[in-house]
């Protein structure tokens, strides 16, 4: 009986470990979505009202001059160019340069200290590549052995209620703590102490232009939405492939 029971529960431990690389690979996948869209920034531009952010802020800038005069099709194509390059290890950044609605070159888009700042973005994100790749060998190794050991499922309820409702605590103290809060912190956390990466909106076209930290929250939420059903798709192909385990053949 005991020992049955401790078999239950390592079979129970193994199951939450495998749901949380599950959700942890479904963040992934879900980065991997935004990318091609630039993070949905196109839309997101019109729903928080950037345009009106970069009227009021960016005729405040006194060395980067007339990015007020751009078009919303070059403030995109300026953006697409910076998710380009953070995720090809920064290359890139320095070549930006923003132009005016007749197409002639204004100035560079961002500053030596912002170059920086974005540098330890791609450096942040191929890292992030490492731990992914990492997940990946590690979930694909925990379901081997939960298949072979034919360890005993939980019920795909409570599988889905126990990972979303850690995913809600987490929610919950972000919204607790304030997001503007953890977002400082982790920059504090992540990026290195000499390197700038608070601009204020009247010094900076890349602050401006993204609305920070806004922009990230929302680009947090999307996030998120995606994941969400990311991880219910694989949780649920996980029960599928391992109920289609054909059961073990016992000796006459």
């Amino acid at each position: 009986m005991i020992q049955s029971n401790r078999q239950q529960a390592a079979g129970n431990i193994a199951w939450l470990c495998l749901a949380l690389l599950a959700l942890l690979l479904s963040f992934g996948v879900s980065w991997l979505i935004l990318i091609p869209f630039d993070f949905a920034y196109e839309w997101l531009y019109s729903l928080i009202e950037i345009d009106k952010h970069i009227a009021t802020f960016a005729p405040k800038n006194p060395i980067k001059l007339d990015f007020e005069s751009t078009t919303d099709l070059e403030r995109f194509r300026l953006f697409s160019g910076i998710v380009t390059a953070i995720h090809q290890h920064g290359v890139g950044l320095d070549t930006l340069v923003y132009h005016n609605p007749q197409g002639t070159a204004l100035a560079k888009l961002l500053s030596h200290d912002e170059v920086v700042h974005l540098q330890d973005v791609a450096i942040l994100i191929d890292r992030m590549k490492v731990l992914l790749i990492t997940c990946v060998v590690l979930f694909v190794g925990q379901l081997a052995w939960i298949y072979f050991k034919a360890v005993r499922i939980p019920t795909f309820k409570s599988m889905l209620f126990t990972v979303l409702a850690f995913l809600c605590l987490i929610i919950i103290a972000v919204l607790i703590i304030g997001p503007y809060e953890v977002f400082y912190t982790l920059h504090v956390w992540v990026f290195p102490d000499e390197h700038k990466w608070f601009f204020y909106y009247e010094e900076s076209l890349m602050s401006t232009m993204m609305k920070a930290p806004d922009l990230f929250a929302y680009i947090a939420i999307l996030l998120l939405v995606i994941a969400v059903p990311v991880f219910v798709l694989i949780m649920w192909l996980i029960r599928r492939i391992v109920l289609l385990k054909p059961p073990r053949s016992h000796a006459a």
